[in-house]
């Protein structure tokens, strides 16, 4: 990427001093926009139409901005008539800016459209407002060229939100599908190419399993898309995936010690066991604080959607001070069991308990769930008869409590599905029970009893397989889509308004062309009801608190649904083919002097038809030897690779490459909203890669000029590189190529791998700096995410700024939290409209990074003191070892 800089670098400087020999200033106008306007003066043309007029406006712009990432730039009209403004996208003269160093864009351009063909003012904020008279002009031939310009730019906005989700994108993600099918405008494919694919995550089967944020962002798309196909006669369910029996266990297996409670767990649940009630306190506490430190920072969504508190409160069953203190003496086990992942939605999932002390547990389980009897007034209590026992059931008829509880000897389970009753007293019965499969005790054999892990986590392959089942599916698939009905149905409402329409229903608003024909219409006869402000399916009840997927009975289907299942279960044979048993340890290791290590080991076996894509043929054979330590890292890598780049013989070179990084500390700037680092890297970083006992994959990067000697020797990009043996050493300082070459060398290590990682403690190094620094930059995007959807809102369907933060976190199913601690507000903005930000943010960081606060400390570095990992891929198991060394102030 520094030599793709580079070139481009020293073309358009070439380019730019050809214009200046010429005497011509255009190319530093035309990459600062266009030739300066004037402070206040404004270009603007608009043309009337139906069903919208559409206008183009170009106003100066206040500095340093960025108008693409800033939903302070937006226009507006006093009356509404305004609508879906979108900023001009230019990323040919932005990539120039940014390689030549030319400041911000001195003007911006924004497209929008409107309603009327008399005369308007248009409010246009770049940030600071500009008002501006618009007389719009009758011309079809004028106002479809606009108005193909203005599509084009909403809709690439559209595209590069869904390759670059810098924040929820589901307002225009809606706003782009229902555009496209009113005005009959097409969207864009998904970019191609390298780089795209690098930048842009395809989407995969997982997403439809497991329902993500992409696949939700399909769905609307499909759902509102066009006129659905006549449903048809119906269709039998069509034949289930291929799916490969594990091979049976021989003596091998034989005596494998497993838990009591194992017995009791159906084979097609996954399986995450705590072994005592003092370890489920601890980790449900650790979860909770990794969450927040890691979760949101990597996945930009400060979301809290009280998954978790869901489920608790369908159970009925509530933690407090009592049981803390008498659940170690009364419960011998614990662990959490379900039929899927879509806990969030409302899940087959539960608590099961091993007791000590029977009557006592059963009497807290009771007591607990009968509280809800008092808390919610249409509560109702009864017993239902489930594979021939009386089981106690808890619930409302709006499903905020679905509380099943069954005894079976000294093991109690509460959970949320009849289903997963059902299989449990079978399981009890030794019938497809988790501790009698193949894949369980092959993973016990692995991760045996004896370890005494504080959690023990399992996913067998019967839980994908049941998943992954025709029945399941669709009817996953159909719940997923009556989910995004309610909120595309709130999005319409939303619409309609900002139009001035007067359509609420869903009659209303298809008349109006605002939801397509059959929006709602289902094959399996379940309907959306809305009653008042609330909307729900009239089988599976309100979204997040839907009848578990397995307790829908799905008998005949669609050709459709018959087309779509035989599509996934094509790509799921070609993007995964077999899942392999999963299984994985954490235990807890006291550390002298205060805090403790986190030691996890995850396990997947056998691969028998698993599909793992390049990663058998990037990784050479598990290697018996590894570099040694070498003094004064930081951070160290090393990986046995073979052929990790399609790029020749050159790279099929099986060796050992490595990475160490030292202490030192970065001057930091703030680039275009971006933490950087003050100066190139060749001056700041302290870091050395190297190869043994080939160069492999280097050679691509360094050409044939290779070190030969152990003396440094200059390299390209302002590198230097020796040899020692068969060490191939290279670093920006050859100093540091000097003092690291002599403490090359290989050791032998008791269990072979593939791949070493470690990191030292970082919270007294130089480098804790820049990791904080780094750390507040993804930190405060992540903050920031919520604040750009609400703003999104106010600017492109006119919701009101004080109701914006509701709104979106009724779309996001969830409340927002600031990562960085503070909590959202609506704020004044000097000459513009108001806006959304967190109290966390200082004024100068609210729209536009500027500087990273000095005294910001990355929470991570304040509970992490190293890590230690290790990972191993053989023909039959992946295998992976992680030590993470954490303060006492973590956990409880």
């Amino acid at each position: 990427m520094n030599i793709l800089r580079s070139v481009i670098m020293k073309l358009a400087l070439h380019v730019r001093g050809v214009f200046n020999i010429l005497g011509l200033s255009l190319m530093a106008a035309w990459i600062g926009g266009v030739v300066a306007m004037p402070a206040h003066t404004a270009e603007v043309e608009a043309y009337a139409g139906e069903p919208f007029g559409v206008g183009r406006v170009t106003v100066a712009a206040d500095r340093p901005v960025s108008p693409l990432d800033d939903e302070r730039f937006t226009v507006a009209s006093p009356d509404g008539r305004v609508l879906y403004p979108v900023i001009q996208d230019a990323p040919v003269r932005r990539l120039l800016r940014r390689l030549l160093e030319v400041d911000s864009p001195r003007q911006v351009t924004m497209y929008f459209l409107f309603h009327g063909d008399q005369p308007f003012e248009l409010e246009a904020f770049a940030p600071t407002e500009q008002k501006i008279r618009v007389t719009p002009r009758i011309n079809p031939a004028g106002r479809q060229a606009l108005l193909d310009q203005w599509w084009q730019q909403y809709s690439t906005r559209w595209k590069n939100l869904r390759q670059n989700p810098q924040f929820p994108p589901v307002v225009e993600n809606f706003l782009a599908a229902n555009l496209s099918r009113r005005l009959g405008k097409p969207l864009p494919e998904p970019t191609g190419g390298l780089f795209a694919a690098l930048s842009s995550p395809k989407a995969t089967v997982w997403d439809e399993l497991f329902n993500t944020e992409s696949h939700q962002l399909a769905l609307d798309q499909q759902i509102l898309a066009a006129t659905p196909a006549a449903a048809g006669e119906p269709q039998p369910l069509p034949a289930p995936l291929p799916w490969f029996a594990l091979p049976e266990g021989g003596e091998e297996l034989n005596g494998v010690e497993v838990e009591p409670i194992a017995l009791h767990v159906p084979v097609e649940c996954f399986y995450v066991r705590f072994g005592n009630f003092t370890n489920y306190l601890w980790f449900r506490d650790l979860n909770k604080k990794w969450q927040g430190d890691l979760g949101n920072m990597l996945m930009r969504r400060g979301i809290d959607r009280a998954a978790t508190q869901r489920l608790e409160q369908q159970l009925s069953l509530r933690e407090n001070a009592l049981a803390k203190f008498l659940g170690p003496q009364v419960i011998a086990d614990v662990a959490m069991i379900g039929l899927d992942p879509y806990i969030a939605q409302g899940g087959a999932a539960g608590i099961l308990f091993q007791a000590k002390a029977n009557p006592l547990l059963a009497n807290d389980l009771n007591t607990q769930r009968r509280q809800a009897l008092k808390n919610y007034p249409d509560a109702t209590e009864s017993t239902v008869k489930i594979a021939e026992r009386d089981v106690s059931l808890v619930a409302t008829p709006g499903g905020e409590v679905r509380s099943y509880y069954v005894q079976d000897g000294d093991f109690h389970l509460v959970t949320t599905s009849e289903r997963l009753v059902q299989l449990f007293l079978l399981a009890g019965q030794g019938e497809r029970s988790l501790a009698a499969s193949t894949g369980f005790l092959g993973m016990r054999k692995r991760l045996p009893v004896s370890r005494n892990d504080a959690v023990f986590a399992y996913i067998p392959p019967e839980f994908f397989q049941s998943l992954s089942s025709p029945g399941m599916w669709i009817e996953s698939q159909r719940r997923a889509r009556s989910a995004r009905e309610v909120k595309l149905l709130e999005l319409a409402q939303l619409e309609a308004r900002a139009e001035g329409i007067d359509a609420t229903t869903v009659e209303q608003l298809v008349a109006a062309g605002l939801l397509p024909a059959g929006f709602g219409q289902r094959f399996d006869g379940s309907q959306l009801v809305v009653l008042g402000d609330a909307a729900s399916d009239s089988v599976r009840g309100r979204p997040g608190l839907f009848l578990p997927t397995g307790e829908v009975e799905v008998t005949a289907v669609s050709a459709a649904e018959v087309a779509a299942y035989r599509d996934f279960s094509e790509r799921f044979r070609q993007e995964i083919g077999q899942l392999p048993p999963i299984g994985a340890g954490i235990a807890r290791v006291p550390i002298e002097g205060g805090g403790e290590t986190i030691a996890i080991d995850v396990v997947a076996t056998p691969l028998n038809d698993v599909k793992l894509g390049r990663l058998p043929t990037t990784f050479g054979p598990p290697s018996s030897e590894r570099l040694g330590p070498i003094a004064g890292n930081v951070i160290s890598a090393e990986a046995v690779l073979d052929s990790p780049l399609p790029f020749g013989a050159a790279a099929a070179e099986p060796n050992h490459m490595f990475l160490g990084i030292r202490d030192f500390r970065t001057p930091l700037v703030v680039d275009n909203g971006s933490v950087a680092a003050g100066a190139a890297p060749a001056e700041l970083v302290r870091m050395y890669v190297g190869a043994w006992p080939k160069p492999g994959i280097l050679r691509l990067f360094m050409g044939d000029s290779l070190a030969q000697s152990e003396q440094p020797i200059p390299g390209v990009q302002s590198t230097w590189q020796a040899k020692r043996d068969d060490f191939l050493l290279i670093s920006f300082k050859p100093d540091l190529v000097r003092e690291v070459l002599p403490q090359l060398q290989m050791v032998p290590i008791e269990k072979p791998g593939q791949l070493w990682i470690d990191v030292a403690d970082l919270s007294d190094k130089q480098l804790a700096a820049t990791v904080s620094a780094f750390g507040y930059m993804r930190t405060r995007e992540t903050s920031v995410a919520a604040c750009r959807l609400m703003n999104t809102l106010a600017n492109q369907l006119h919701v009101p700024r004080e109701d914006c933060q509701s709104v979106a976190e009724r779309l996001m199913d969830g409340k927002f939290v600031c990562p960085l601690g503070g909590t959202y507000e609506l704020v004044d903005v000097p000459s513009g409209e108001p806006m959304w930000t967190s109290t966390a943010i200082l004024p100068q960081n609210r729209f536009q990074l500027t500087a990273a606060p000095e005294d910001f400390q990355l929470p991570l570095l304040t509970w992490f003191r190293g890590l230690r990992a290790e990972a191993r891929l053989d023909s039959a198991a992946i295998e992976a070892h992680v030590e993470i060394d954490m303060a006492e102030s973590v956990g409880p």
